[in-house]
């Protein structure tokens, strides 16, 4: 599907009490239209005005709702400390019912930004059922992107294409609770997951070129921009990369107080000039745990391609594994591990950033390796989610086989449920 198909469009605000002349609403659609004009502090500032004003034609609706969208508006610039004080203040408001829903998707968003997957998951299926069991069609996108986001990071293949499906249906059908172009962000993430870079390409330099989609993605997360600009350096494309990166420094250049989005714009500089100055302020800025690193493992390259680089590169990218590690993202922390491995360094054994085994018999490795191939994956098409060889994968399956007993990926398959009863359960909704 088309990167401008999956595109869901931000709309006003709607006032939750149905009246025409309601203040909140009014407030919060002037919020919008500054938010995507990229006036970031303007929209922050009519958003928390709207929690303020007050509503005579509801009993709280409009309030709790504009509560919810400054929360949101918040995390975006990843000013977390300040969503987390919202949410807490509103908590007791919202314990059953379309707030409970509203309030749970919500800090599902938070929390996965903040750099807890796996409680963020557990946040995101709990509120997509309180969701649908109170008919909120149009908060249902929210789940969606954290399921699909946190599924790709923790190594979930499979998961993160189902999700990634469901925000393609929610575009189709027009539920609008995500800035334009987060969930096409997610969307092509998944397909450079699942297709390889080459493929993807096209779809990330749509994103790139979408005008104001492309300046909402930047606000809502800071790590799109280096990383599209990573994918079509990939393919040689430095026009396109310098076009992406000028169009965050604009946005940051409008926006001086919002560190989010210059961390994001000297990290896309630092990848185009190869500036590990730049790369090393970015990682530094970065709030976003998962931005912060991918800036040091982007730093990490460029110091690894010199001999007098390699020791500083190896630290960096213990330190990008460390973080990953932390947030739960295996993909990731797995792929640093391989860099590492390539410069002769010797990462903690200990510490393999694999999914902890859910089948007593099999190691963490031979764990993952099992998962893949019940899914259906090929040895190569595991080997690279894991960042090993094929053979290395191979080698992994003939000892899975033996161990669970089984003769075949066929039976592999047949039988994986049985065998990973905790995985099974925690696939939810």
């Amino acid at each position: 599907m088309e990167a401008t198909a999956v595109i869901d469009r931000c709309a006003a605000f709607p006032s939750p009490c149905g009246s025409g002349a309601c203040d909140t609403a009014r407030l919060l659609a002037l919020s919008d239209e500054a938010w995507r004009d990229g006036r970031l502090e303007d929209g922050i500032t009519l958003a928390d005005s709207a929690t303020r004003i007050g509503c005579d034609a509801s009993t709280g609706e409009c309030a709790f709702h504009a509560h919810m969208k400054l929360a949101l508006l918040l995390s975006q610039v990843r000013r977390f400390e300040q969503a987390w004080k919202i949410l807490d203040a509103v908590g007791a408001a919202a314990e059953s019912g379309r707030k409970f829903a509203v309030s749970v998707l919500v800090r599902a968003q938070v929390t996965a930004a903040s750099g807890d997957l796996a409680k963020a998951v557990d946040l995101a299926r709990a509120g997509l059922v309180a969701a649908e069991e109170a008919g909120l069609r149009a908060w249902i996108p929210l789940g969606h992107f954290v399921l699909a986001s946190a599924a790709l990071r923790q190594g979930e293949l499979a998961t993160a294409i189902r999700y990634a499906r469901q925000l393609q249906e929610d575009a189709m059908f027009g539920r609008e609770m995500l800035p334009a172009g987060q969930s096409a962000w997610a969307v092509v993430q998944v397909a450079e997951a699942d297709r390889g870079g080459e493929r993807t390409v096209r779809l990330g330099a749509e994103l790139l070129l979408s005008g104001s989609v492309t300046r909402q993605l930047f606000i809502a997360e800071p790590a799109a921009v280096p990383w599209l600009v990573r994918l079509v350096l990939s393919a040689g494309d430095t026009a396109l990369a310098a076009e992406g990166v000028r169009a965050a420094t604009r946005l940051a250049e409008r926006n001086p107080g919002v560190h989010s989005v210059a961390s994001a714009a000297l990290h896309a500089a630092g990848l185009l000039e190869n500036d590990t100055a730049k790369l090393r302020k970015a990682a530094e800025l970065h709030v976003d745990p998962w931005a912060r690193a991918s800036a040091l493992e982007d730093l990490a390259i460029v110091l690894a391609r010199t001999e007098s680089g390699r020791c500083e590169a190896a630290q960096t990218y213990e330190e990008a594994m460390r973080i990953y590690l932390d947030t739960g993202s295996v993909r990731d922390s797995s792929r640093v591990r391989s860099r590492l491995r390539s410069i002769n360094a010797n990462p903690n054994p200990r510490d393999p950033g694999l999914p902890r085994s859910g089948v007593p018999s099999l190691t963490d490795t031979e764990y993952a390796v099992a998962k893949l191939a019940a899914q259906g994956f090929t040895n190569g098409q595991a080997a690279e989610q894991l960042f090993l060889s094929r053979h290395t994968v191979a080698f992994h399956l003939r000892k899975i086989f033996r161990k669970v007993g089984v003769g075949s990926r066929v039976e592999l398959a047949r039988e994986w449920s049985l065998l990973d009863v905790d995985g099974a359960a925690g696939e939810g909704i």
